[in-house]
């Protein structure tokens, strides 16, 4: 991923603050753009940010994370919106990616992992800490157990159909669009209408879901 990538926190614990300007310092391209440390504050300054990425904590001291992850959602569809957050439990897990988040990773990890979880958001993955991802494994496992493809078959428009065929065939947002002619984020706003209209979180499961409704 080729320029700046401009990131804001939604934090409010201050180590955890200092550990994300540490991570950031190993990537000279990389830019903190802004930080709020409540709900209100991000509710008010995040839409108005220029950032590509969003880490949004769930447990803020004002409001929940799911909620904002939602307006953020619909006032930046074309950032990416990684939650950042300790709560490790799949209630929390479901209703975030259901309110709009691309990506799920647990504080703990190390700096590394945070930087490998932000270029893979920005190179149109879906990356979730590995315990969760063994959470929604299991449960689709389960869900694919119980019978075929759950509910109707979307409509999809021309363009996330054009999408959709390159998802299958292995193509990252960058390549997509290049071979589109259109911009990155607007792949990625496409990819994302995808996830929501074949109610998935993850690239895999979009192909899947599409090949069992024929749409592929």
């Amino acid at each position: 991923m080729s320029g700046i990538t401009r990131i804001y926190l939604i934090e409010d614990d201050p180590s955890i603050l200092r550990f994300v300007e540490a991570a950031l310092r190993q990537r000279p391209d990389w830019r903190l753009v802004g930080h709020s440390d409540t709900y209100a504050h991000a509710e008010l300054m995040a839409p108005n940010s220029l950032a590509d990425v969003f880490l949004v904590d769930l447990g803020l001291p004002d409001g929940r994370g799911e909620d904002l992850l939602r307006q953020l959602a619909a006032a930046k569809p074309e950032a990416e919106l990684l939650v950042f957050t300790v709560f490790g439990d799949e209630s929390r897990l479901i209703p975030a990616l259901q309110a709009g988040a691309t990506g799920y990773v647990l504080k703990g990890c190390s700096e590394a992992e945070l930087i490998d979880a932000i270029e893979q958001i920005r190179a149109g993955g879906a990356p979730i800490s590995p315990l969760l991802a063994r959470m929604l494994l299991k449960q689709f496992r389960a869900a694919d157990a119980v019978g075929g493809p759950d509910g109707p078959t979307p409509s999809l428009s021309e363009r996330e159909t054009d999408v959709l065929r390159l998802v299958a065939q292995g193509y990252v947002n960058k390549e997509i669009a290049q071979r589109l002619g259109i911009g990155v984020a607007t792949v990625s706003t496409h990819v994302k209408s995808l996830y929501r209209k074949l109610a998935v979180r993850t690239r895999v499961q979009a192909v899947r879901a599409a090949q069992a409704r024929g749409l592929l």
